[in-house]
């Protein structure tokens, strides 16, 4: 109850800010070609990642394309243009996990996007389309396309507003998305349910709605010299779940579906670790007593155990990750894919 204060102030803060965009007392500033925002307007967890990757894997053979984020967590400050030494704690561990799986795609960190894009268009390859990631909230730049994630178990209408509850903006922010993927949907969903979804989200007839879930891809080793794992038989082997993400839960079911016992250790969202953190989890891998025993962990926090982990590590050997990409529902997927599509065939320049 002490936060509701907080938060009514937070929410009327944000909807005068919104307003003021509106009535363009502050200024957007849209470019001349196709800019596509992936973001949400609950904070942490909703899926938004693996929905940037499925947009760049969509379009990298479209044009040259830059992905332009924030680089939250990051330990360095205004506009950087990735390379491939960039490291998780210069860019952030998204931008590095994109970075290392679309290495033709340049990827940019700035905390204002307006000098991110004016940067990449001034370089001499400059990108024929940008996807800005967590970007929905930064009204600076006006996207052409505006994708808005929002978690299938975390709806806008059962949330509040910061700190009191999740959401960056009030629900009415969904009416600047042109298209609306609700996130982690059951594979099983039922046309049913998704219309009494569409009927709470009450979006307005310009906008898209989609239903997706997440697919998890076979376990992967986090580096090169790992032992041999055939993930189809790991149900009479024990894991160490370890995770440094907004909502390690879903992660964690599907790890205990696949394996005979689970232990977990969680750590903050974007956590870097450290020498410290890594004896602990060296120490909690060493307690289990099964022979087959192996540490899983997701494809963002392999990112940042790839900066941190010596070469003598023993977890080097046992550490895998499952990557995950996003399946849209119903046979909605072709409609989908066509909608960002001609959004970019509509607004492409050419060189």
């Amino acid at each position: 109850m002490l936060l509701w204060p907080i938060a009514l102030l937070y929410g009327f803060v944000i909807r005068i800010r919104n307003l003021l965009f509106n009535i363009n007392v502050l200024k957007s500033e849209r470019f001349s070609l196709p800019v596509i925002s992936v973001g949400n307007i609950t904070v942490g967890g909703t899926g938004k990642t693996p929905v940037t990757e499925y947009v760049i894997r969509l379009l990298k053979d479209d044009g040259k394309l830059a992905l332009l984020s924030r680089g939250y967590k990051r330990e360095s400050q205004g506009v950087i243009v990735a390379h491939g030494l960039s490291t998780a704690a210069e860019i952030g561990d998204e931008p590095k996990q994109i970075l290392d799986k679309f290495p033709d795609v340049t990827v940019c960190v700035a905390e204002k996007r307006v000098d991110g894009i004016c940067s990449l268009l001034a370089m001499e390859d400059r990108p024929d389309i940008i996807v800005l990631d967590d970007a929905y909230q930064h009204r600076y730049v006006n996207p052409g396309l505006n994708i808005l994630v929002v978690d299938y178990h975390r709806p806008p209408w059962r949330d509040c507003m910061l700190p009191a509850g999740e959401l960056r903006e009030p629900m009415n922010g969904k009416k600047r998305a042109d298209i609306i993927l609700i996130s982690k949907c059951p594979e099983n969903m039922s046309a049913d349910e998704q219309d009494k979804f569409v009927r709470r989200m009450k979006p307005s007839d310009m906008q898209g709605v989609y239903f997706s879930t997440i697919g998890y891809q076979k376990v992967r080793p986090v580096f090169e010299d790992a032992l041999a794992l055939d993930s189809e038989k790991l149900c009479d082997h024990s894991v160490l779940s370890v995770t440094g993400i907004a909502n390690p839960v879903p992660f964690e079911d599907h790890i205990a579906r696949l394996v005979g016992e689970m232990s977990v250790m969680r750590f903050p969202d974007h956590h870097l670790f450290n020498e410290n953190d890594i004896e602990k989890i060296a120490l909690r891998f060493s307690e289990i007593s099964n022979e087959n025993k192996w540490v899983l962990t997701t494809e963002k926090d392999a990112v940042r155990f790839r900066q941190v982990l010596p070469s003598s590590s023993n977890l080097r050997k046992c550490l895998y990750y499952i990557p995950i990409e996003i399946k849209v529902l119903s046979n909605q997927q072709e409609e989908f894919k066509d909608k960002i599509i001609t959004y970019v065939k509509q607004n492409k320049r050419n060189r």
